[in-house]
């Protein structure tokens, strides 16, 4: 079984650094973090990109056009279809998306529209996945599909109140990315379990000046965070 990797979440290019000098795997790049994340840039995405190549640092890129729900418009799915279609060809390792319908089942029209465009191997269904109102049958719609990937925390707040859930994803037939809350002390439950990776954010505090109209806190990946999760996962043996 391959070794379970380390994806860190990076929403700067010094994010990318820091992840690739702790030693991550990969990081996942998304912006506005506050929100769970949305997708950056084109020209951030490539001044990040080149940098985690110039690391040997793998490098996938959150598709998401908005906050809130995972409910999507005709106009939103386009929007994210292209937008998967454009990363990808900068040269980014896989895109990280996904969709819902109004009942909680999983958007497939935005599915079969990647797959068309991208194909679902370049494709990371993201934690819209743990919003399913069914989990089971969310886990059966994206493997019929053809979905290999899932980021997910087991429909839990946090992926160490998933692990069960998370486990049975595995053993499904999903390759599954563990993430919400993953801390070193964790991680042997989630390698045990069969994960390809934890998905971490490692992030600190930036010690930023008040705004004087608006918010200005903001954090990010420290390097020595990123490198004790690695050790972490490195110090566990597979099953």
């Amino acid at each position: 079984m391959a070794a379970c990797r380390v994806e860190v979440v990076a929403s700067t290019v010094e994010d990318v650094l820091a992840a690739a000098a702790g030693g991550a795997d990969r990081a996942e790049f998304c912006t506005h973090l506050a929100s769970g994340g949305l997708t950056p840039g084109r020209s951030l995405i490539e001044q990040a990109l080149s940098v985690a190549r110039e690391n040997d640092l793998g490098f996938r890129v959150l598709i998401r056009p908005r906050e809130g729900d995972f409910v999507y418009t005709s106009i939103e799915r386009q929007a994210i279809v292209a937008e998967a279609e454009a990363v990808l060809s900068l040269g980014a390792d896989k895109v990280v998306c996904g969709g819902l319908l109004a009942n909680g089942a999983v958007d497939l029209d935005l599915l079969t529209a990647l797959d068309q465009a991208v194909g679902l191997d370049q494709v990371v269904f993201h934690r819209a996945f743990d919003e399913a109102i069914d989990h089971t049958e969310a886990r059966r719609q994206l493997k019929e599909a053809g979905v290999r990937t899932v980021l997910t925390s087991g429909a839990a707040r946090r992926a160490a109140e998933g692990l069960s859930a998370i486990e049975e994803t595995v053993q499904f037939g999903l390759e599954v990315v563990a993430g919400a809350g993953v801390q070193p002390g964790q991680v042997a439950d989630f390698v045990r379990a069969g994960v390809e990776a934890v998905h971490a954010s490692c992030r600190v505090p930036c010690g930023s000046p008040e705004g004087r109209l608006f918010d200005a806190a903001r954090t990010q990946v420290d390097e020595a965070k990123v490198r004790a999760m690695v050790q972490a996962v490195r110090a566990v043996d597979r099953p």
